[in-house]
């Protein structure tokens, strides 16, 4: 196995985070590896702070292989689509018999909520279930 030194270290696709902050003595930007705690620099740009952040990365990788310390990998941007939670058993009641009540499913039902919950647009399908559903009541 190839020992992973700075240069593995350096070519990896680590995700940068630029964000501008304020302290009360006026704004300024703060450039950081999502992935490295507490490896960032500031500047009075936001090119200021990026340009200097190879660097400081470079700084904190050498640092942290010289005292043994794990480095953490750039993390996948890519997501399933499926979580497992776990829940108590009497929300899962709950939920269920929420979801029952609205003529949906389990799975249509927590969608909706958690994407309420994070202001995500609703689910073309959970929206078109609760349109039937409000449909039936109107004519009923």
């Amino acid at each position: 196995m190839k020992a992973k030194n700075i240069n593995y270290y350096m070519s990896l696709p680590y995700h940068t985070i630029l964000e501008q902050w304020d302290d009360g003595r006026g704004p300024y930007w703060v450039a950081r590896v999502a992935e490295l705690p507490h490896c960032m620099i500031h500047g009075d740009t936001p090119q200021d702070a990026v340009s200097e952040l190879e660097g400081v990365r470079r700084d904190w990788l050498e640092s942290n292989l010289k005292r043994g310390i794990k480095i953490p990998e750039p993390v996948s941007r890519k997501y399933s689509g499926q979580i497992s939670l776990r829940i108590p058993p009497s929300l899962h009641r709950l939920i269920s018999n929420r979801a029952t009540s609205e003529d949906v499913s389990l799975n249509q039902f927590m969608t909706s909520a958690l994407a309420q919950a994070v202001s995500y647009p609703e689910p073309p399908a959970v929206s078109s279930a609760r349109r039937r559903k409000s449909a039936q009541k109107q004519t009923a």
